[in-house]
C-alpha cells in the first residue's frame, strides 16, 4: 500500500470519518430525544474538524503548509463537484473565511450560523434575521457529505498522479518531522521543569 493510501486510511478515513460520524450521531440523538444526556449537538466541532481535515489535505495537495488561497483553490477543485459554488474561488474562500476564521478565532462563524438538519440537503441556506440582517447556517451533515465526496476524488487522483504524490510525501514528511521536533522540545520543557 503506498504512503497515501495508508495515511488516508487511518487519519482520514478511520479518525476524521469516524469522529465526525460520530459527531453526527450525537446530533440526531440530541434531536430525536430531548432527554438525551448532551447538552450540545456538536455543531461547531464537528464543523471545526471538517476545515481542520480540508487545510490538512491542501498542504498535501501543494505540498506546502496551506495558506487560504491553496484551501480556497483544493475547495474549488474537489468540493465544487458536489457543490457547484464552490466553481467561484472567491466565493470558496470567503466560505472558508467567515465559517473556518470565524469558529476557529471566535467560537462563532461571523455573522452566521451552523446548522445540524438531516432532513434537507443543502449546504449553505439564509435563515431568519438577526437585527436588519439575514444571516447564513451552513448545514453540517451536507458539508461532511461534500468535503467526503472531495477527500475521496482526490485519494483517486494521488493514486493515479506521480508527481502529486511527490508534493503529498514531502508535505507529510516535514509534517511528521516538524511534529516530532515540537514534541521533544516540549517534552524536554517538562522535563526540565520536573528537576
Amino acid at each position: 500500500m503506498a504512503l497515501h493510501n495508508t495515511v488516508f486510511k487511518q487519519q482520514i478515513w478511520e479518525f476524521f470519518c469516524d469522529d465526525l460520524e460520530s459527531c453526527l450521531t450525537v446530533s440526531k440523538l440530541k434531536q430525536s430525544n430531548p432527554n438525551a444526556p448532551f447538552k450540545g449537538g456538536l455543531n461547531f466541532t464537528a464543523t471545526l474538524a471538517i476545515f481542520s481535515v480540508i487545510e490538512l489535505c491542501a498542504g498535501w495537495w501543494k505540498g506546502t503548509a496551506p495558506t487560504s488561497d491553496v484551501i480556497a483553490s483544493f475547495i474549488q477543485r474537489y468540493l465544487s463537484k458536489y457543490y457547484v459554488r464552490f466553481k467561484d474561488k472567491t466565493l470558496a474562500k470567503k466560505f472558508y473565511e467567515v465559517f473556518r476564521n470565524g469558529l476557529s478565532h471566535q467560537w462563532s462563524p461571523k455573522a452566521s450560523g451552523v446548522a445540524m438538519d438531516f432532513n434537507g440537503n443543502w449546504l449553505i441556506n439564509k435563515t431568519g434575521e438577526i437585527g436588519q440582517e439575514e444571516i447564513l447556517l451552513l448545514n453540517v451533515p451536507t458539508f461532511y457529505y461534500v468535503a467526503k465526496q472531495g477527500l475521496e476524488d482526490f485519494e483517486k487522483e494521488l493514486n493515479e498522479n506521480e508527481e502529486m504524490r511527490k508534493l503529498f510525501e514531502a508535505r507529510y514528511n516535514k509534517i511528521v518531522e516538524g511534529d516530532y521536533k515540537e514534541m521533544r522540545i516540549l517534552r524536554g520543557m517538562l522535563e526540565n521543569q520536573n528537576e
